[in-house]
C-alpha cells in the first residue's frame, strides 16, 4: 500500500517539477536589466560601507590622540592600521568611480 502511494506521488510530482522548469523565462533583455540593477544595488551598498568605514577611521584617529607617546609601538600600530584603512577606502572609491564612468558610457 505504501509503495503504491509513493509511486503515485512520484508520478504526480515529476510533471509538476518539469513544468515549473520549462516555464522560466529566458529573455536576455530581462536578464541584463536584472544584472544592471544588481550592480547598482551593489554600488549603493559599497557606498554605505564606505561611509561606515570613514566613520570608523575617524574614531580610530580620535582614539589615537589619547595614546601616549610612552606607548610607542602601540601608537605606531594604530597609525599603520589607520593608514591601511585609508588606502582601502581610497581603492574602493576609485573602483566606484570607474564603475560609475562605465555605467555612463553604456
Amino acid at each position: 500500500m505504501r509503495l503504491c502511494a509513493a509511486l503515485a506521488l512520484l508520478c504526480l510530482a515529476s510533471p509538476l517539477v518539469y513544468s515549473q522548469q520549462a516555464s522560466k523565462p529566458h529573455d536576455s533583455a530581462t536578464q541584463k536589466q536584472t544584472e544592471h540593477s544588481g550592480v547598482s544595488s551593489e554600488d549603493a551598498q559599497t557606498r554605505q560601507d564606505l561611509q561606515r568605514m570613514k566613520a570608523l577611521v575617524q574614531q580610530m584617529q580620535t582614539n589615537l590622540a589619547f595614546v601616549t607617546s610612552t606607548q610607542g609601538p602601540l601608537k605606531h600600530q594604530f597609525e599603520l592600521e589607520i593608514e591601511m584603512w585609508q588606502l582601502e577606502i581610497a581603492r574602493l572609491e576609485r573602483r566606484l568611480g570607474q564603475s560609475g564612468q562605465d555605467g555612463t558610457r553604456k
